[in-house]
């Protein structure tokens, strides 16, 4: 299975710094590379697009991708507030 990423994923993923979310954002990509379809489907305007659910430190982070027939896309990932724009 393929793994792409946008441009707004990559810039986040350029910007951590702190090895343990690293590591714990790979590990999340590891798991949805693995079952696609573990994420929770978002409705709306979001309907074609997934978050899977991970934490750092006690904090709650998401995860959103899109699941297609050969590739997972991942869109991006953070916290709740401002993940969707």
């Amino acid at each position: 299975m393929r793994l792409l990423e946008t441009s707004k994923f990559q810039k986040l993923r350029k910007k951590l710094k702190d090895e343990e979310e690293r590591d714990a954002l790979k590990d999340t990509i590891l798991q949805v590379l693995a079952n696609p379809e573990a994420g929770k489907k978002l409705k709306g305007e979001f309907r074609d697009l997934r978050a899977l659910r991970f934490a750092v430190r006690g904090q709650a982070r998401r995860l959103i991708y899109k699941h297609e027939k050969d590739a997972v896309v991942l869109f991006s990932f953070g916290p709740r507030q401002g993940i969707y724009k």
